[in-house]
């Protein structure tokens, strides 16, 4: 998932799991990843209950703007014993450039959960347009996770580029529900992040500050929506 489009790595901030893959003009590459996270949050909400997670993708393009991959992560929503072990999601788009600074990017996602007995599995539909470093962008479920609804995603980006190849990303979305049913009291709430990262090679390090404006309340009395700052490490081959 985080690879696509830069509104899946940001918010998700499965950090560093993000992967670009570089085909030759007319022809088809691939390429993986494998990663580990020390909080696997998505749009500011940690999916791990705090924890760290393994993570990993596979992607495919298909050297004329095409792409499609899958990227799957341990995930624990705290059931008890019937709780959700793995979120994997299947992906398709289409990435293209009008000019030397605008970029565009659009597509499908699946997001499937194995290992409860509950429905958990919801689709969206993406798109963003980037000018230079500035990334716009929307998302849209017709009824996001476990039923609750219509969603909206709205977001921005802003990449920049630090001394000894170091990059500094910045992101804020705005996570729009039909209905309060997703959270407690709420049918919006705001996600950011600030992060730094640095590859080496394959390497990829990257180090973020994640947060929401929920209330503990409103987060159905965990800490899982506060602000927090993660680590992650991912190799890319």
């Amino acid at each position: 998932m985080k690879k696509i489009a830069s509104m899946l790595t940001a918010s998700a901030i499965a950090l560093g799991t993000a992967t670009t893959v570089n085909a030759a003009e007319g022809g088809i590459s691939a390429s993986a990843n494998v990663g580990v996270v020390s909080d696997y949050k998505f749009r500011g909400i940690s999916q791990t209950d705090g924890s760290p997670a393994l993570q990993g993708g596979v992607d495919l393009d298909f050297g004329n703007g095409l792409y499609a991959g899958t990227w799957a992560s341990q995930v624990d929503f705290a059931y008890g014993d019937d709780e959700t072990s793995i979120e994997q999601d299947f992906y398709a788009g289409y990435a293209g450039e009008i000019s030397s600074t605008v970029s565009y990017d659009v597509g499908y996602i699946y997001y499937a959960y194995h290992g409860s007995d509950w429905d958990e599995d919801y689709q969206e539909v993406y798109g963003s347009v980037s000018v230079s470093d500035l990334t716009l962008g929307l998302a849209y479920s017709d009824d996001y996770w476990a039923g609750t609804g219509a969603f909206y995603y709205p977001y921005a980006e802003y990449s920049f580029a630090l001394p000894a190849d170091m990059t500094l990303d910045l992101h804020v979305g705005a996570n729009v529900f039909d209905d309060e049913g997703f959270l407690f009291e709420a049918d919006s709430y705001i996600d950011y992040s600030v992060s730094v990262g640095k590859e080496f090679g394959g390497l990829s390090l990257t180090a973020s500050l994640v947060g929401t404006d929920i209330s503990d309340s409103e987060c159905y009395g965990l800490d899982w929506c506060e602000p927090s700052v993660l680590a992650g490490a991912t190799y890319t081959f």
